[in-house]
């Protein structure tokens, strides 16, 4: 099930990024005429599902993103993604630090959908046995709409977080989906 989730997601991604190969490419971005971070700051709550036996949860959680002030693509932009996530349910407790750069395309004005791989940090506690904290890799999808200062947005995406098992017997893998309302600069 994995591995056909990840190739699916895996060929959607390639479909979405082969606009951007096409054309020049500018780095950095931010030296660029015209480029803004268009910074926005946003409070999250959703769901999260992990692959253990303590079912799912509400998560909460907060981002600070910015298109990516490196590279700048011919069509679309690369949009930093900072987070923090918190779920606490079952005597599970994960904390997840995330930096996912996703690749977005305009849908109509203001309007952004993509996806993409992400690198973080999870601290684990179990009530039912050993706690490790550990590195994860997570691929997800994301879209926000802007109208002036407020931005609403949706995320989903994966976590894995390797062999690692917290409380014994339960893996820190999982999905994360959640609705963002923020603040746009």
């Amino acid at each position: 099930m994995r591995k056909r989730l990840l190739l699916a997601a895996t060929l959607a991604l390639t479909a979405i990024a082969l606009p951007a190969w096409g054309g020049e490419w500018a780095i950095p971005a931010a030296s660029q005429p015209g480029w803004s971070p268009n910074t926005t700051v946003a409070l999250k709550m959703g769901v999260l599902v992990p692959d253990s036996s303590v079912g799912s949860g509400l998560a909460g959680g907060f981002e600070i993103a910015i298109d990516d002030p490196l590279i700048q693509l011919p069509y679309g932009k690369i949009r930093d993604q900072f987070s923090y996530n918190r779920f606490d349910h079952g005597g599970l407790e994960l904390q997840t630090l995330e930096f996912n750069p996703h690749y977005m395309i305009p849908i109509i004005d203001n309007m952004w959908i993509g996806g993409g791989p992400g690198i973080g940090w999870a601290f684990t506690h179990s009530d039912t046995g050993p706690s490790p904290d550990m590195l994860t890799a997570q691929l997800g999808a994301s879209a926000y709409y802007t109208a002036g200062q407020l931005m609403i947005g949706l995320e989903s995406r994966y976590q894995w977080a390797g062999d690692e098992r917290v409380g014994g017997a339960s893996s820190a893998d999982n999905w994360l989906t959640m609705l963002k309302i923020g603040y746009a600069y």
